[in-house]
């Protein structure tokens, strides 16, 4: 029996390896230039943006409708595993400031990001 994964899953999945490549790519940019390491907050945060988009992005150009709220869902839930991952990974405390900033990113660019794939789909 072979068990396929939903759309949602995939594009999520795509995402997570999206940003951990990006992740990676900009921390060897950082450590072999003379750039600041002061960057790598700021980067972490467009990093978080573009995996989100895409996903969103991806998910509603799939389905062709309710862009901004498969997108916003999109934002949510890949904000709950990367909220999962750093309180598994991360021994130290979370700053509420920094949280609902995050949140609030991936709230957003999933939103924009369901709202092109609307105009994507066929």
């Amino acid at each position: 029996m072979k068990c396929k994964a939903s759309i949602e899953v995939k594009a999520l999945g795509k995402a997570l390896i999206l940003s951990c490549i990006l992740c990676l790519l900009s921390a060897t940019i950082i450590y072999y230039t003379s750039l600041k390491e002061t960057l790598q907050a700021p980067l972490g945060k467009i990093i978080i943006i573009i995996a989100v988009f895409t996903a969103a992005c991806s998910i509603t150009k799939f389905h062709g409708n309710r862009g901004l709220i498969r997108g916003i869902s999109t934002g949510i839930a890949f904000f709950i595993i990367m909220f999962i991952a750093t309180l598994l990974f991360a021994n130290s405390t979370i700053n509420m400031a920094s949280f609902f900033s995050t949140l609030l990113f991936c709230i957003i660019a999933g939103g924009l990001g369901g709202i092109l794939g609307i105009g994507l789909s066929d």
